[in-house]
């Protein structure tokens, strides 16, 4: 009875630390009003996204606005999975901000909740199983992520990591698969893998290069259950293919648009965030940028600085093992090589398509947190392991002692770090601006249209001759009607964003594009008068066998949920029986 007793109370404390923990990160979402420009763009995309796919019944590629064309294949290149499904939640319930904040704060849970499911996994027990969850919730880029830089679906993608590699590993080292934990495992692959390109493409890549790491200094140990690992890396593709609808054309494509213009920026006042002293100011003082004065990428220094000291403390010790010590040298070196790749920017210059194309070498840090969570849990799970040595006893003491200052100290500074910033500047808007209306971008938006074509040659329009298709007449991603197009055959300047890889017209003929990266079109025939025009979704290789194995892929899933939970109900069965 006391050691149920003992269990309850233990489980009390871990709920409460969790939920303490999340409701601290999650409060601004309710406190405030006033949010950075991005974090109200998203919104409205968020808001537009959810009209456009109830419109039409089905996931939509495009938004249409009066400032930046119709049929903006927007969804079709950026986390369209993610927005489209917080839109028809938003669309659901009726309150788009409460269901873009309530995302929110599943996504922050679920990164504590993640990280700590990982801890306990891997052995940690008590309140020291919560430092890791700690490590990433409380550091500088994770509260950046959202509150400073509103880089809202990179905040959700890097939100999803904990809870993919907590389920995951549950899955390999579980003697049956449930339903609940591979539905963890498939929320975390799709959202993941259908939210935020750079993060996808990083993200995997750095945990496949970790996992390569910490197999090498483990001695390449070949003892492996390498059929459940090659089970979850299956689910992993299946969960991935969810988002093949506009994932495939987003690979196969994105270099024809304005954003495949864009190169990673390793110079100016912007560079000033990946130098080192700035990485490593332990009290987040970022050097001042005038048009940025609150964005904090530091390291998490304090939980980094204990991780090595008790790392190099305990770990060289026999009763540590030689296991525990290998891992902890394989995570820092993949914290270094993160460090290295952020502080070095000559390295960009060389890097190859498609990883040069980071944009802001500062976002290695939400991969460098990851990497402090991992030194610290290692060195934590040699402080729980040391607790035998009884010569040692003061210093172990010594040791539990820092790393509650350290965990306060890091808390300290990340409520101020979500609390101090002043959102009356210009870099702030009210979010209520995000819902004037779906066919009008806020004023906060300053994008200057990344989806836009930038494959089609570019052809001069005489003076006079523009097309212009009002975006309320779109019905979602189709619009047909008669239409009073110029006279003649000369060249006609439209206000249609997307390439011909996203866009079909019927009607007109397309000659190529703008300078600015709208279609350019004429008639088919000499004459003048209305024209009937249909313009609607392409049907390309990549949008079509997109979609098909979209659909697929959610079946396989189904089926996949389906055979678990009649197995699981076959056991208990056999168990009462």
């Amino acid at each position: 009875m006391s050691l149920l007793r003992s269990r309850l109370s233990a489980h009390r404390t871990d709920v409460a630390v969790a939920v303490i923990a999340i409701a601290v990160l999650a409060a601004p979402l309710a406190v405030r009003s006033s949010e950075p420009l991005d974090f109200v763009n998203n919104l409205w995309v968020v808001w537009a996204g959810g009209k456009a796919l109830v419109a039409v019944g089905h996931p939509t590629y495009f938004f249409n606005t009066t400032t930046q064309g119709i049929f903006n294949p927007w969804f079709a290149f950026y986390g369209g999975t993610l927005v489209e499904g917080t839109g028809a939640l938003a669309e659901l319930i009726g309150h788009p901000y409460v269901a873009y904040a309530g995302v929110t704060l599943v996504a922050i849970a679920a990164a504590y909740l993640g990280t700590f499911s990982f801890a306990r996994q891997l052995g940690l027990r008590g309140l020291l199983a919560h430092v890791p969850a700690l490590v990433v919730v409380t550091s500088a880029y994770y509260v950046t992520d959202i509150y400073q830089r509103g880089a809202w679906p990179e905040f959700m993608a890097l939100s999803a990591i904990p809870p993919l590699a907590a389920s995951g590993l549950h899955l390999v080292r579980t003697p049956s698969w449930r339903p609940p934990a591979i539905a963890v495992f498939a929320v975390s692959a799709v959202i993941f893998s259908g939210s935020h390109n750079i993060t996808l493409l990083w993200g995997a890549t750095t945990a496949a290069a970790t996992l390569l790491i910490l197999w090498l200094v483990l001695g390449r140990p070949r003892r492996l259950p390498y059929r459940r690992l090659a089970m979850v890396a299956g689910l992993g593709v299946v969960c991935a293919l969810v988002n093949a609808w506009f994932l495939l054309t987003d690979v196969t494509h994105a270099g024809d648009t304005f954003a495949g213009t864009y190169r990673t920026i390793v110079v100016g006042p912007v560079a000033a965030w990946d130098a080192a002293g700035n990485l490593f100011d332990p009290f987040r003082s970022a050097p001042f940028i005038a048009k940025f004065p609150d964005i904090y990428v530091q390291v998490p220094d304090w939980f980094l600085a204990w991780g090595l000291v008790a790392g190099v403390a305990l770990l060289w010790n026999r009763s540590a093992g030689g296991g525990l010590r290998r891992v902890w040298v394989g995570t820092l070196i993949v914290a270094a090589l993160l460090l290295a790749m952020t502080i070095d920017n000559s390295l960009w210059a060389h890097m190859p398509y498609p990883f040069g194309e980071i944009q802001f070498p500062f976002r290695l840090n939400g991969y460098l947190l990851y990497a402090v969570a991992g030194i610290v849990l290692v060195a934590a799970l040699a402080l729980q392991r040391a607790k035998a040595l009884e010569p040692r006893r003061g210093s172990l003491e010594r040791l539990r002692i820092a790393l509650v200052l350290v965990t306060a100290v890091s808390a300290a500074i990340c409520v101020w770090q979500e609390f101090v910033t002043s959102t009356s500047g210009p870099g702030y808007a009210n979010r209520s601006v995000a819902f004037a209306s779906s066919n009008v971008l806020p004023p906060s938006w300053y994008d200057a249209g990344s989806y836009v074509d930038w494959s089609a040659p570019v052809v001069s329009v005489p003076a006079g001759r523009v097309l212009t298709i009002n975006p309320a007449l779109v019905q979602g991603d189709r619009f047909a009607g008669w239409v009073a197009v110029p006279p003649g055959l000369q060249p006609i300047q439209t206000n249609i964003a997307g390439g011909p890889y996203v866009v079909e017209i019927s009607g007109l003929r397309r000659v190529g594009r703008s300078s600015a990266g709208y279609t350019v079109v004429r008639r088919l025939k000499p004459g003048s008068g209305p024209v009937h025009i249909v313009i609607e979704t392409a049907r390309t290789g990549a949008l079509v066998v997109g979609s098909i194995l979209s659909i697929l892929a959610l079946l396989t899933l189904l089926a996949i949920l389906t055979l678990s939970g009649v197995h699981a109900w076959r056991e208990r069965r056999g168990a009462a029986e």
